[in-house]
């Protein structure tokens, strides 16, 4: 039964239609209080005097918390890791310190969330202000220092770029800058923190990663981790910011714990903006070297970023220059921060690569003009089957699909390469293309599935739904697996007492978790095949475990007509259920003798007004390399969501700052511009991958984030083709071009 590879609509998709798939906010706790979070003014200093006596006389209000009465929490675990994934080590709450504006200094905690919020409008605060004030990473580059390592070494050294550079008869140098940048995920973070009798945390969570969660809170609190819960069973859009507990979510558990009653607090979309992380800005400089035919034969890629005073977080942006293409003589890759008085950045949809992309592919395509040598042929050009940074072959790359069946598709032929070389009318046409490479995460999962006496099976484990189709994929591969129709199999997932799986990020919940499925339904199905043989009254009495396959809710023989179904296997055993648990564990082999990436090549096409410089996206083609697809309609519905992502990321999204008082100001929806259905045209997606071995026991490799990484950078080196003007900072506004 081909079940896996099939365009299937989503299990979910009536339930979220309907409005009863049942969302952290959306969630019904009786008795509930609510919290409302007070915020500082400031962006350095600290609280002289935090007078709250109107507020706590506000009919309906249970309690306030500052500095003084919140119970001191443990230090989050140095270094930060991914088991323990704080979203940022400096704890709610814990003294009178002000390191950014939008910090949080008080939680009001009320009946109702209206008392709360007015409540927390009468604390009195005085401040004493420090200067200056570091936010902007651009007036402070020369306090940039090298940090720690965080997920991967800061710098890299391949050959000898410097020297190769040097002597190069062609170099690109330049420098390219990205804003600030934030989540905005349609659905608010949320928590609701409930303590039962027994001293059991349960805590409804907006969360890509609910072990995490769950070891973090238990580490802060000072509880066993047997004594959390973590629960998260939808999620209204993740995008790397809900991969992280954040002080929201402590705060709500500890107010919890000392009111002896469940507190919700549910963040506004302007709280986000301080509460959650956000995307920190880059300046990245790159140089590349390259003989006249257009042959790399250095690349030197260095990057900054800000992070919070308290905090070593890295975008590792120039990671994107170690792997892609091949230089002769060398690459070098580096990371420095700056410490800013915000709050810590975090990972965003697609972090690093995205970043460090537009920077390369924009150089690519300014080599290209340099060389004169067609964007496409140059890439062909530097590819490579073997990794430049381990000396590794890769897995599986096809690159060299990507770039010329995506151009087949695109028509890229037809394209004259000379800048405003092509009008429709008044406008100008612009093309550009560009590649891009996203690394393969490696996770172990565990997932348990049981055969019911009815015939149908139930998957469980501890995985996430971002809104990306886990529910549907993950019943394909244990249908396909155990020869049922998807509608006989259940998926549970988002629940701590489930079987412990990875966060949901990196791309990474098909080929991990989605391995631990299927390792788990082969296990089941060999309980039955194994009963079947040997069992009570074994209708396969005499045959051999490879002579059985499975179809249509039937164990099958291949000659004649014997065969049985589970229901009358269990039956027949005296079961009513069949139940197998199984561990995938593949740290072992992200450490052998292949390296594993996912690739693409992308191609855009742009109109330009060139009176008033509005650029709109007419045409665009992505070629993706994600190994097995498994759902060709949702592996389409990621890859739409990754450009459009894109699209915002090049045209539209910054956050707006204040350096002076060091605050953000357009922390909204109609301040933040995110790209509307009239700013995207029909997005034409082709997948040329095969199954990849190394990458998953499914054959598949990440897709999701893998398609936002080089959406900017192609958009950019369209509209250089359509005006001969070099946009080298994003977003690409008006005022830039006119």
């Amino acid at each position: 039964m081909n079940v896996i590879g099939q365009p299937i609509v989503r299990a979910d998709g009536r339930l979220k239609v309907t409005g009863k798939a049942p969302y952290t906010a959306d969630i019904r706790v009786a008795n509930a209080a609510h919290g409302a979070i007070v915020h500082s003014k400031i962006a350095r200093g600290r609280t002289v005097s935090i007078d709250t006596t109107a507020a706590e006389n506000v009919p309906g209000v249970l309690a306030v918390f500052t500095y003084r009465n919140m119970p001191r929490m443990n230090p989050t675990p140095k270094p930060w890791s991914h088991l323990h994934p704080h979203g940022q080590s400096y704890l709610p709450l814990q003294d009178d310190k002000i390191h950014y504006a939008g910090q949080p200094i008080a939680l009001v905690v009320a009946a109702t969330l209206d008392q709360a919020t007015y409540a927390g409008t009468l604390i009195k605060v005085e401040y004493e202000s420090e200067r200056p004030v570091v936010f902007d990473p651009k007036r402070a580059l020369d306090k940039a220092i090298d940090p720690p390592q965080f997920l991967w070494p800061v710098a890299s050294l391949v050959g000898d770029p410097d020297k190769a550079i040097a002597a190069a008869p062609v170099k690109v140098q330049q420098t390219y800058t990205i804003p600030d940048r934030h989540h905005n995920q349609m659905e608010p973070h949320a928590t609701i923190a409930i303590w039962d009798a027994w001293g059991t945390l349960t805590l409804y969570e907006t969360t890509q990663h609910i072990f995490g969660t769950k070891e973090l809170v238990a580490i802060v609190l000072g509880v066993p981790p047997s004594k959390v819960n973590v629960v998260s069973e939808f999620l209204g859009g993740g995008f790397g910011g809900k991969g992280y507990v954040w002080p929201h979510t402590l705060m709500a558990a500890v107010a919890a714990k000392l009111l002896n009653k469940p507190v919700r607090v549910q963040l506004t979309r302007a709280q986000m903006y301080s509460m959650a992380g956000h995307q920190a800005a880059t300046v990245q400089t790159v140089a590349l070297a390259a003989r006249q035919d257009g042959s790399l034969t250095g690349i030197r890629h260095e990057s900054i970023t800000p992070t919070a005073v308290f905090d070593n977080y890295i975008e590792y942006a120039a990671m994107a220059s170690r792997s892609l293409w091949a230089a002769s003589g060398g690459i070098s890759t580096n990371h420095k921060i700056v410490h800013v008085n915000r709050n810590t950045p975090t990972a965003m949809r697609s972090p690093h690569e995205a970043l460090g992309h537009f920077a390369l592919e924009s150089a690519m395509d300014e080599l290209a003009y340099a060389t004169g040598v067609d964007p496409v042929a140059l890439r062909l050009r530097n590819d490579t089957e073997i990794d430049p940074h381990s000396g590794r072959p890769f897995s599986t790359r096809a690159m060299r699909k990507c770039l010329t069946e995506g151009a087949a598709r695109f028509g890229w032929d037809r394209r004259t390469p000379k800048p405003r070389s092509m009008r429709d009318g008044r406008y100008l046409i612009g093309q550009g293309m560009a590649a891009a490479i996203y690394t393969h995460w490696r996770w172990p999962a565990r997932a348990r599935v049981t055969l019911h006496a009815d015939n149908s099976a139930l998957v469980e484990a501890g995985m996430h739904d971002l809104g990306t189709g886990t529910y549907t994929v993950m019943q394909q591969v244990a249908a396909e697996t155990l020869g049922l129709a998807p509608r006989q199999v259940t998926v549970r997932l988002g629940d701590t007492r489930l079987p412990a799986s990875h966060p949901a990020i990196g791309s990474a919940t098909m080929s991990n978790a989605g391995a631990s499925v299927l390792l788990a339904a082969k296990a089941a199905r060999d309980k039955a095949i194994e009963l079947a043989l040997k069992g009570r009254d074994a209708p396969f009495a005499g045959a051999t475990r490879d002579d059985v396959r499975v179809s249509d809710g039937r164990l099958l023989l291949p000659k004649g007509d014997v065969g049985i179904t589970y229901s009358e296997l269990l039956a027949r055993n005296g079961l009513m259920t069949l139940v197998a648990e199984t561990d995938y564990d593949p740290i072992e082999e992200a450490k052998g003798p292949k390296a594993v990436f996912s690739f693409s090549a992308v191609f855009a096409e742009v109109r330009v007004d060139p009176d008033l410089g509005l650029v709109r996206l007419s045409r665009f083609v992505g070629a993706y390399d994600a190994g097995r697809i498994i759902n060709p309609l949702t592996a389409r519905s990621q890859a739409i969501g990754g450009i459009i992502w894109g699209v915002g990321q090049a045209l539209l999204e910054q956050s707006e700052t204040d350096p002076t008082l060091g605050r953000y100001l357009n922390r909204n929806l109609s301040g933040y511009l995110v790209p509307a259905n009239a700013d995207i045209p029909e997005l034409d997606v082709l997948f040329v991958g095969e199954f990849d071995e190394e990458g998953s026991p499914l054959g598949s490799k990440g897709l999701g984030e893998l398609t936002a990484v080089s959406v900017a950078p192609v958009i950019a080196n369209a509209v250089y083709h359509a005006t001969g003007k070099r946009i080298r900072d994003l977003p690409i506004a008006v005022e830039k071009l006119l």
